[in-house]
């Protein structure tokens, strides 16, 4: 069982669906995860496919990025590949965090704040690993923004 110092109840919300749903085994994988029991938590989803590298490595892909999350940060980035981002310290600072939730098939938090829209927002996501025969093929990821202060 992992314990995670989540601030947002949706995401702990998500973590206990995810942990629930994966029952005995590492992580679920894909066909496991019913949208349904996460409608808490629907448009601050963002579901990554990590595709593997010649040579070694991933890649990543946004198979589907939430409609909360594209009103917060005004683009939709679903079928673009992360390395691709238009902020590219995020995607700098996010991928390294990504390669190790493949690598050891474990949960982790990643928290930032930034700028978005005339307001400053701290936002903690819940990265989690889908998958399967001991392979993580997708992430599903939890986002909760909150504004700290008008800028």
């Amino acid at each position: 069982m992992h314990n995670l110092p989540l601030t947002s109840n949706r995401l702990r919300r998500l973590f206990a669906y995810w942990q629930e749903t994966a029952g005995t085994l590492p992580y679920p994988s894909r066909a496991d995860i019913d949208p349904t029991g996460m409608t808490f938590i629907l448009g601050d989803l963002i579901l990554m496919d990590v595709l593997a590298q010649p040579g070694g490595g991933s890649r990543y892909r946004y198979r589907l990025y939430g409609s909360n999350v594209v009103q917060r940060q005004g683009f939709d980035l679903t079928g673009q590949f992360l390395d691709l981002h238009p902020w590219p310290e995020f995607a700098a600072e996010i991928i390294p965090c990504y390669d190790r939730v493949v690598a050891g098939g474990q949960p982790e938090i990643f928290t930032r704040e930034q700028a978005l829209n005339g307001r400053s927002f701290r936002h903690q996501s819940l990265l989690l690993p889908l998958g399967q025969d001991g392979a993580v093929t997708m992430l599903l990821i939890g986002v909760a923004f909150e504004a700290i202060q008008q800028l």
